[in-house]
């Protein structure tokens, strides 16, 4: 069996990866911070912001998250004012998760704040360096998920 020699002072692409979305995470993590959304409660706003009437199932799988870490931050957020849960009328074991009032402007706030640090980006980088490197990612992340 042949043994591949790896050159481990080489970057590659996914070492890169990793590096800006760890900071794209803490980047995302302070804004949120900054507009009042503790940080577990990050991902459940912006997830029922842009689905409204999620499921705890659905958001635990987008999430990577036990259906019983989810149901705990949806049971305390709701308690906060954050979030309204409402039983689907079609099947009774699931419930539909919607913002509230207070968990809309939250979302929209760390959206707004978001959006703009994209746009810093976008202008550092440049529109069409942006768009194909946005193709190559989505070819990378294709390859991931059929491929490897």
């Amino acid at each position: 069996m042949e043994v591949l020699k790896i050159d481990t002072t080489r970057k590659t692409l996914m070492m890169a990866l990793s590096r800006t979305h760890k900071e794209w995470v803490n980047h995302m993590r302070k804004c949120a911070l900054e507009v009042g959304i503790p940080d577990s409660y990050r991902t459940v706003i912006m997830y029922v912001h842009r689905h409204r009437g999620a499921s705890q199932r659905e958001l635990a799988e987008f999430s990577n998250k036990t259906t019983a870490a989810v149901n705990q931050t949806v049971k305390e957020m709701s308690q906060n004012g954050y979030l309204t849960l409402e039983t689907d009328e079609n099947d009774r074991r699931y419930t539909k998760l919607y913002l509230t009032e207070k968990g809309n402007e939250k979302a929209e706030l760390l959206r707004n704040r978001l959006h703009g640090s994209d746009e810093v980006i976008t202008r550092f980088v440049g529109r069409e360096e942006e768009d194909r490197l946005v193709e190559l990612l989505d070819e990378v992340h294709r390859l991931i998920k059929e491929e490897l």
